[in-house]
């Protein structure tokens, strides 16, 4: 066999590989999948060498540097973020949290952080224990970006207490509420004072969740809990490489909530230091990317049938289209970050009534 031909089989091989032998139950078609959120999809990583699980350019322009850790592809920073805030309301909702019951003191700090989150930042809202363990008892009450914030705080304040806490349900749900966004900025607050009661897996869910194209930054919150509950809700946040908070009252509700403000101004200021590395970012980047275009035009050339092909020709545009914004990023970037730290701080004093820089 000729060496041209022998390359050329191997090449068909690898690809039919990765399009006829994806376990069935990843309910997933093949180049889907980017665990690292780098634009390179994990098949394609897989095929040129590249951990799928780590965003190496930034790794690398990173190494040793001061910068906090940045597990977003920078290209992603100018896209729109998305807050889907899930809110238990099954009945033990109505017992008391400090010097109001806890639904109340939701209601409450939840109007003023959906009143204070930048005009930039879409929000979607959740509620589950309206009835028993049914599909019933989950509602969107908001989709995301779709109602003006008067009109998610004032669905808010119609909330009433009475059901149970399928939250397993609810966070499977939750995929669907993020449809059509799957790829920008996503991040998800749940809200509980209690652990799953209708016989789910909510640990399962959520790592689910997390490695599906949505991604979410993970923010779990419990009410006035027990151990027991304390226990499953920080093993959410565990296994979705978020945070669990603790709250007693309103006051630490209300701390809770401005963390997510800091914690976002934190991130863009890591971001701000990022930037000084953005062209070392930038080398790495079209080195993977070269690799990665060649070993698409290849696969391409030698595609078995045109499912084959136009699979591979979208993932090639997508990637060209990714490495294009990214050049088109390094002229901008310095004013992009700006107005975003500008954002947070408004966000900030708009919640709290100070500035939020300590």
């Amino acid at each position: 066999m000729k060496h041209g031909n022998f390359t050329s089989a191997i090449m068909v091989l690898i690809v039919s590989v990765i399009f006829f032998l994806v376990p069935v139950n990843a309910q997933e078609t093949p180049f889907s999948r980017d665990s690292d959120h780098d634009g390179f999809p994990d098949d394609l990583e897989t095929a040129t060498g590249n951990n799928p699980r780590i965003n190496e350019p930034l790794e690398k322009s990173t190494a040793g540097g001061q910068c906090g850790v940045i597990k977003t592809d920078p290209v992603r920073i100018n896209q729109p973020r998305n807050v889907l805030i899930i809110l238990d309301t099954s009945g033990s909702m109505r017992e008391t949290m400090g010097e109001s019951t806890r639904i109340e003191i939701a209601k409450t700090v939840l109007t003023k952080y959906v009143d204070a989150l930048p005009a930039s930042m879409r929000i979607g809202f959740v509620i589950y224990g309206k009835s028993g363990c049914g599909e019933n008892s989950v509602e969107l009450i908001a989709p995301i970006g779709s109602n003006t914030r008067n009109t998610i705080k004032s669905k808010i304040q119609e909330l009433q207490p009475m059901g149970q806490t399928p939250i397993a349900f609810t966070l499977r749900r939750s995929l669907d509420f993020f449809r059509g966004i799957e790829d920008q900025n996503n991040s998800l607050i749940l809200i509980s004072d209690g652990r799953e009661s209708c016989g789910g897996n909510p640990v399962q869910a959520i790592r689910e969740l997390k490695d599906s194209p949505v991604n979410p930054d993970v923010t779990v919150i419990g009410l006035n809990v027990n151990a027991r509950t304390r226990s499953q809700l920080s093993g959410i946040a565990k296994a979705s490489d978020g945070v669990y908070r603790d709250v007693h009252n309103e006051e630490d509700f209300m701390e809770t909530c401005t963390g997510f403000f800091k914690n976002m101004t934190k991130l863009y200021k890591d971001i701000v230091c990022i930037v000084r590395q953005y062209n070392a970012y930038l080398t790495y980047e079209t080195i993977q990317y070269n690799r990665s275009r060649s070993y698409l035009v290849k696969a391409e050339m030698n595609a078995e049938n045109d499912v084959m092909k136009n699979t591979l020709t979208e993932v090639r545009l997508k990637i060209d289209k990714n490495h294009a914004d990214r050049i088109t990023l390094q002229k901008n970037i310095d004013t992009m970050i700006a107005n975003r730290l500008e954002e947070m701080r408004e966000a900030i004093r708009k919640f709290t009534g100070s500035t939020g820089e300590n």
